[in-house]
């Protein structure tokens, strides 16, 4: 079995995901999420089905943004589909027929039960840069992984540098959010209502991909002073999207000719943009990681 700290292999094997068969390579996800590998022996078998559904309902996994589950076993992609709509196991099942991804994670069995060349049951952890971070196998079919210490090993990724790139992704998502915020703004004290509003909804649409992003850096950030900043970035985001709301409303009432409305909207709006205003200038992320220091390797 490949030990922590080792590259992961690159594969390509066909696939179902949401029941569409096409291909999927691990370097599909590395760069941009935590992958979860999790090698399984036969599509409906017991302990099999169990393992998919307990990893199917793990809270930890429905971070989208942050992790990846790939299921890897050695049936057809038309058997993988009918297990998982069966089951309703929603990421990704791969198909390796022949063992051969197996056997480059070292974890081919030669037979079982007379079937040649099938995964014994083992999971690894594979970080945003492509390595290894959890290893776990068994010789023992129906011996189950601990979720529990899979989700010990997705929160112990942690890396400034990672933290700082999808803080990055933030940052430019933050900056086009203000740019449109602030047209909004010019738009709405002119009482030009359609293109305030019109500002006002892609101001919403930007802060909604920085706050996500500003998420995923804080929980990725292994220094107190990087995640502190990604949670500011994150709650002025949060605050400036409420008040691009408010205003836009406000803008729709206006016109509308409701103007009792727009005046309470106008209100609702005051506070968030007050907080938002209050968060200030964000560093940029050459200057996070900068703040970052000796951790960045």
């Amino acid at each position: 079995m490949l030990e922590e700290g080792s590259d992961a292999p690159n594969f390509l094997l066909p696939a179902v995901h949401e029941g569409e068969i096409r291909e999927i390579a691990l370097d599909d996800y590395v760069g941009d999420d935590i992958v979860v590998l999790a090698f399984y022996p036969a599509d409906f078998s017991p302990t099999c089905t169990d393992e998919m559904c307990a990893i199917r309902d793990v809270d930890v996994f429905d971070l989208e943004a942050d992790v990846t589950v790939l299921a890897i076993g050695p049936d057809t992609v038309w058997s993988h589909r009918a297990f998982a709509d069966q089951y309703t196991i929603q990421f990704p099942l791969l198909s390796d027929n022949n063992g051969d991804v197996a056997e480059e994670y070292g974890v081919l069995m030669p037979q079982w039960r007379g079937h040649q060349r099938i995964p014994k049951r083992s999971v690894f952890v594979v970080d945003d840069r492509g390595r290894i971070q959890y290893a776990w196998c068994t010789d023992d079919q129906s011996v189950l992984p601990d979720l529990g210490e899979i989700r010990e090993a997705i929160d112990a990724v942690q890396d400034d540098r990672t933290a700082a790139e999808r803080y990055g992704r933030g940052y430019d998502h933050y900056q086009y959010g203000r740019s449109e915020f602030e047209s909004g703004l010019g738009a709405y004290d002119r009482g030009e209502w359609d293109a305030a509003r019109a500002a006002f909804v892609e101001a919403v649409s930007y802060f909604d991909v920085a706050e996500d992003a500003f998420d995923s850096a804080r929980r990725f950030a292994a220094s107190d002073a990087v995640r502190d900043r990604a949670g500011d970035a994150r709650n002025g985001s949060t605050a400036f999207k409420q008040a691009a709301k408010w205003f836009g409303r406000s803008a729709d009432c206006y016109e509308e000719g409701d103007e009792e409305s727009a005046e309470e909207y106008r209100r609702d709006a005051a506070d968030p943009h007050r907080t938002a205003r209050e968060v200030g200038e964000l560093p940029d992320p050459e200057t996070l990681l900068e703040t970052a220091g000796a951790r960045i390797e």
